[in-house]
């Protein structure tokens, strides 16, 4: 029996994430999986590829990023996580020169899992925060 949503979603955060292995990336995220809303921009990303491609420029930009999973709520193939992530920006991925800053920013991550993977993603985080806290726009004073 494959894990439930909320196992997945925890494991996701964990392995993908927390312990920077781009190869768990195919384990959990469908060959036909979209994540919706899911980078500073709020593109898309479909397929594992994507994903990763997402994931490398992220931790390019961010190497101490991790991730705290404060909740998660599930129903039947259905589970979203309640997270805040602690990251530096000591890299270039996302265009600027890194800043130095430590920055904290929260988000709700909602999946949509079929035997044991991803099969949709929907993404909602502080952009603002990451934006400004890196330089990309100016805070209105």
């Amino acid at each position: 029996m494959p894990p439930s949503a909320g196992t997945v979603l925890r494991m996701w955060f964990e392995e993908v994430w927390n312990r920077r292995d781009a190869g768990r990336i195919a384990a959990y995220f469908a060959p036909d999986a979209i994540a919706y809303a899911l980078d500073e921009a709020g593109a898309d990303a479909r397929g594992p590829e994507a994903f990763r491609a997402f994931f490398e420029r992220f931790l390019d930009s961010f190497s101490d990023i991790h991730f705290t999973v404060h909740d998660v709520v599930e129903a039947g193939p259905m589970a979203v996580a309640r997270w805040s992530a602690s990251l530096t920006h000591s890299g270039g991925g996302l265009g600027v020169v890194p800043t130095g800053r430590t920055l904290t920013i929260s988000g709700m991550t909602m999946a949509r899992v079929e035997d044991g993977m991803i099969r949709e993603g929907w993404n909602e985080w502080d952009r603002m925060r990451l934006a400004t806290g890196c330089g990309l726009v100016q805070a209105a004073q």
